[in-house]
C-alpha cells in the first residue's frame, strides 16, 4: 500500500509523462489514463477520510 505522499508523487510523474506525450507523436495509452483517474480518486478518498478522523 502506498502512502499519500507516494500516491501524489506517482500522480505527478504520470501527469508529466502525459504532457510530454502531447508534444510528441506518441499514441495515447488508455491504461495510462485509467491509472491516473484511479490514483486521483485514491488521493481524494484518502484526503476526505483524513479530514473526518
Amino acid at each position: 500500500m502506498f502512502t499519500l505522499k507516494e500516491k501524489l508523487y506517482l500522480l505527478e510523474l504520470l501527469k508529466q509523462q502525459n504532457r510530454k506525450r502531447l508534444f510528441g507523436f506518441h499514441k495515447k495509452n488508455p491504461s495510462h489514463d485509467r491509472l491516473v483517474e484511479k490514483l486521483e480518486q485514491m488521493v481524494r478518498n484518502e484526503q476526505v477520510n483524513r479530514e473526518q478522523l
